[in-house]
């Protein structure tokens, strides 16, 4: 840790809180304040004209005058704007494209701004700076950080796009990099066991006092490359090299290796601490001084969350990163306590919508920061600085209390029809389409699809009734087919099984009559007949324990 680092937090800390605090006190005044300057903003865009936000004076104006969208719907707008026309969403351009995968598998393009990637940073310093004050053990070592490449392509006009995590890194100030041992140039190494072996190398030979990335199944992925790769991290370390066999670019291999030195006694401490883990490194070991973990800690990931404590030291401390996501950073865990965090009322725009109504089509009137309740679990639509309007983010938060007057949250899931275990975010759409494109074509007649989550291994589960069951053969190349074209669909997906962080699917295949059988018992339970429906997705595992009559099982290779 750098001094100027440290002083610097000393500094901007407190502040940093105590102006948060400030403008939790009255949210529905911030946000009605937020809302006045970013319809004056954008006024004169593409978007302001359509929508006439020159004659909106208040927020039931403004949920008149402008429809609840979805990506989908102001994708021309984005698409023009990475093509060079100006003031499509916003006045500012954008000067960054943060790249995710949309509801309908296609990549999505979210714009940042100036101003909206400054907003960000101002919440990520209140969130660390609640953190070294409850953890100032931290500043004593340095934060070990896993993200993706800033920048995977360019727009047509020559905008970078890109993780905007990566952008976050690469772009920190001169003061904090002290902090971070590992060069943000290893988050550009392409091959997954290369990045992940280099990242290893490079920390190894450091105190480590927090770790954060999003989703912790990335952490027990780090813990466990750590235990694969002990004879050969620990021979790096003692002979100061990094394993040419390690699929490294060349410019970045040379960038690395002139910060590398022999080290033997610390390869000496790292052959103890493998002593200690019967022959594998463990970070526990390799870092006892570790102070946090940061990740998520709501949703799906609790699984992951149960699987970190052989790893790590006993009771270590986990804060959330809070939510957030490419198109906003809504809300600021200030404290380890599960994963509530106030919301960033002065920042971003929120409405709500009751979880037990349905949100197609949602009702143009929605409730605002003051309207929701404790104990409430509400789909949310989100207003930014980097020109999403009214944006519906297809997440439901659980309002579990208030910071001051302001509502504290809590990411309960994704709406219906996604699930996401490590950031794949996959939907009833995508499965429905791999299914049809992989059996479409001829391949066997079906009566039954759903595909199953399972957490505990994260992959999924594919239960299908075909009328004549395929032959082992077939059935191991219909999975195989399946598993291609959810990849073609769903670049998250992809990503995330290119790193080993989701298993290969498996294809159940049914004896007939077992959706039927399943329906039956479910009318018999009080189903309701004519509305009776099912879900093509779910990330209850359980789920297929209704499904006992099995022909076989094959999993893709």
């Amino acid at each position: 840790m750098t001094i100027q680092a440290k002083l610097l937090f000393d500094l901007i800390g407190p502040r940093s809180l105590a102006r948060f605090d400030a403008r939790c006190e009255h949210p529905l005044q911030e946000q009605e304040q937020l809302l006045r300057r970013l319809l004056h903003e954008n006024v004169d865009t593409e978007f302001g004209r359509r929508h006439r936000f020159d004659r909106i004076d208040s927020f039931p104006d403004f949920q008149k005058q402008v429809p609840v969208i979805d990506y989908e719907d102001i994708e021309p707008l984005i698409d023009a704007a990475r093509h060079g026309e100006p003031h499509q969403l916003t006045r500012e351009p954008p000067i960054f494209y943060a790249l995710t995968s949309g509801t309908t598998g296609a990549r999505k393009y979210i714009p940042v701004t100036e101003t909206s990637r400054r907003a960000k940073a101002r919440l990520m310093r209140v969130w660390l700076s609640g953190l070294f004050r409850d953890h100032p053990g931290i500043l004593n070592g340095g934060v070990l950080q896993i993200a993706s490449p800033e920048v995977e392509e360019y727009a047509p006009d020559g905008t970078p796009c890109g993780a905007e995590a990566g952008h976050a890194y690469r772009n920190m100030p001169k003061l904090m990099k002290g902090l971070y041992p590992v060069p943000y140039e290893v988050c550009e190494i392409r091959d997954y066991e290369a990045r992940y072996y280099a990242l290893l190398r490079l920390a190894i030979v450091h105190s480590i006092t927090a770790i954060g990335t999003p989703n912790p199944s990335t952490i027990l992925l780090l813990a466990r490359c750590m235990g694969d790769y002990t004879e050969r991290l620990v021979r790096d370390v003692r002979d100061g090299t990094l394993d040419p066999d390690v699929n490294i670019p060349s410019e970045i291999r040379d960038l690395l290796e002139s910060t590398i030195v022999p080290d033997p006694e610390r390869a000496a401490f790292l052959e103890g601490a493998a002593s200690g883990g019967d022959g594998r490194l463990v970070p526990r070991h390799v870092w006892p001084e570790l102070e946090v973990l940061a990740c998520w800690k709501g949703g799906t990931v609790g699984p992951y969350l149960d699987q970190l404590g052989p790893c790590f030291p006993d009771g270590l401390p986990i804060r959330d990163l809070g939510w957030l996501s490419s198109e906003c950073r809504g809300s600021v865990p200030l404290g380890d306590e599960g994963g509530r965090g106030p919301l960033a009322v002065a920042t971003n725009i929120y409405e709500f919508l009751p979880a037990d109504q349905d949100p197609e089509p949602p009702p143009a009137e929605l409730l605002t920061v003051d309207q929701v309740e404790e104990g409430g679990q509400y789909y949310v639509y989100v207003s930014t600085s980097g020109g999403l309007f009214r944006y519906a983010m297809h997440d439901i938060l659980e309002v579990t209390g208030f910071h001051r007057q302001t509502p504290s949250v809590r990411f309960v899931q994704k709406g219906k029809g996604i699930v996401s275990f490590t950031g794949e975010k996959l939907t009833e759409t995508q499965v429905l389409e791999a299914v049809e494109e992989t059996l479409g074509t001829g391949r066997g007649e079906y009566s039954f699809v759903a595909a199953v989550g399972q957490p505990t291994e994260p992959s999924y589960l594919f239960l299908i009734e075909f009328e004549t069951p395929p032959d082992r053969s077939e059935a191991t190349r219909i999975v195989n087919e399946l598993e291609q074209s959810l990849t073609r669909h769903n670049v998250e997906y992809a990503a995330k099984r290119g790193s080993g962080r989701l298993g290969p699917p498996v294809l159940r295949v049914l004896e007939p009559g077992q959706f039927d059988a399943y329906q039956r018992e479910a009318l018999r339970e009080g189903a309701p007949d004519g509305q009776f429906k099912i879900m093509r997705l779910t990330d209850d595992a359980a789920f297929a324990d209704h499904f006992d009559r099995v022909v076989g099982d094959y999993r893709a290779a």
